[in-house]
């Protein structure tokens, strides 16, 4: 029994837990090298666990440096660890996240722990203290991870290590005002033992629920990544192909209705020849923002090429096609002013362009034996039909 308690002294379980951060520490800072700027939280993330480990040095140093030193620094410097842990999880998740309301609550709690060290010495009460003051930070960060809740193992495996921190920092403060809570953070007690285990034992998972959660967010934006179109967001043609596919098989399954939209962007090269390509691109983007807000849920469009694109309607028939394609054709003739993020991009030209037209042409499934290329050729048969006729129209295939 002995040689036990000499192994899971609480020294040496600071300093595991404090070595294990680090580590982890260095698998975030490599990752935020090769991860694009759009994976926020990294920074924080990697400085949290190097400050737990500074902490660790702090804490393992008690007797060998002042109490002021191994006491309050160390608490603090623990306490803006988990600063830098919850907002760097609130910049991944897109919140904006900020230290200086937290960074001030340290403040306020090193008085506190300088005045129970110091003025007033009395260990439970520092214990309460910052338990406290720990137990209210890892509630608000796991309210933050339900607020974002999903399926992924990232998600669920942050929100119930939070829990566990809260539910593990909430019962060594229950245990300071309960009088269990002995002398000092070195006292070589079952209890403390199994908290610092405990402790040690989530914030190690902590750092991995991150690194996981980065390697998601990165598997998602690849895949984005290669099924969507760089410049306009819109699906790549390969993807909405896939898709068209798959839908033509279910409707010769099951006898449903799909049509596609070919959209061809009236004179677009006019636009470029005039005020650039910059501002051709803006003008791309623009389209594809408006024509998906019309599609919704019920439709998917693809960029098929340069400045036609498709979009696949399942479940429409001919009428429910037109009606469609009619509301994608007013949505394009919307003025500018109505979409400002837009103005800067050609705030330097003699006159912003006109909104775009397109001609559109629909083919409606017509039901076994029909192919995706037979379908295709119509669509375009259309489209060059709505453009001898006028452009700015909507034509059904023959």
């Amino acid at each position: 029994m002995s040689e036990t308690a000499s192994v899971l002294d609480p020294r040496s379980i600071i300093l595991v837990a404090g070595v294990m951060g680090l580590m982890m520490a260095f698998v975030i800072f490599f990752l935020r090298r090769s991860y694009p700027a759009s994976v926020g939280g990294l920074r924080e993330w990697t400085l949290g666990p190097v400050l737990s480990f500074g902490s660790t040095l702090l804490f393992a140093a008690r007797g060998f440096v002042p109490d002021f030193v191994s006491i309050v620094v160390a608490n603090m410097v623990l306490f803006q660890a988990c600063i830098y842990h919850y907002v760097g999880s609130q910049r991944f998740l897109g919140d904006s996240g900020s230290t200086r309301q937290w960074t001030v609550l340290n403040l306020l709690l090193g008085v506190g722990l300088f005045w129970f060290m110091a003025v007033h010495p009395n260990y439970p009460a520092r214990l309460i203290l910052f338990t406290g003051a720990v137990t209210l930070m890892f509630v608000m960060h796991t309210r933050l991870y339900m607020r974002h809740s999903s399926d992924d193992l990232g998600m669920r495996l942050m929100t119930g290590v939070l829990v566990a921190q809260a539910v593990v920092a909430g019962l060594r403060g229950i245990s300071a005002v309960a009088g269990l809570a002995g002398h000092g953070i070195m006292d070589n007690a079952w209890l403390q033992s199994g908290y610092l285990v405990m402790y040690s034992l989530t914030a190690l998972f902590l750092t991995i629920g991150a690194v996981v959660l980065a390697s998601d967010r990165m598997r998602a934006e690849f895949e984005f990544m290669a099924t969507h179109d760089t410049l306009t967001g819109a699906l790549t043609r390969r993807a909405i192909l896939n898709l068209c596919e798959q839908e033509l098989d279910r409707c010769q399954r099951t006898g449903s209705d799909m049509a596609l939209l070919m959209i061809d962007i009236d004179h677009f090269k006019l636009v470029n020849d005039t005020y650039g390509h910059l501002v051709g691109d803006a003008v791309l983007r623009l389209a594809v923002a408006r024509m998906q807000r019309v599609l919704g849920e019920g439709g998917h469009l693809g960029r098929y090429g340069g400045e036609e694109f498709l979009a696949l309607l399942p479940g429409s028939g001919g009428a429910r096609a037109e009606h469609t394609a009619e509301q994608l054709r007013n949505a394009l003739l919307q003025p500018f002013d109505a979409d400002t993020y837009l103005a800067s991009t050609w705030a330097t030209s003699p006159k912003p362009p006109t909104p775009p037209t397109a001609s559109f042409g629909i083919a409606s499934h017509r039901g076994e034996g029909e192919t995706l290329d037979h379908m295709l050729l119509r669509a375009d048969t259309a489209v060059y039909r709505s453009k001898a006729l006028g452009r700015n129209r909507v034509e059904h295939a023959g």
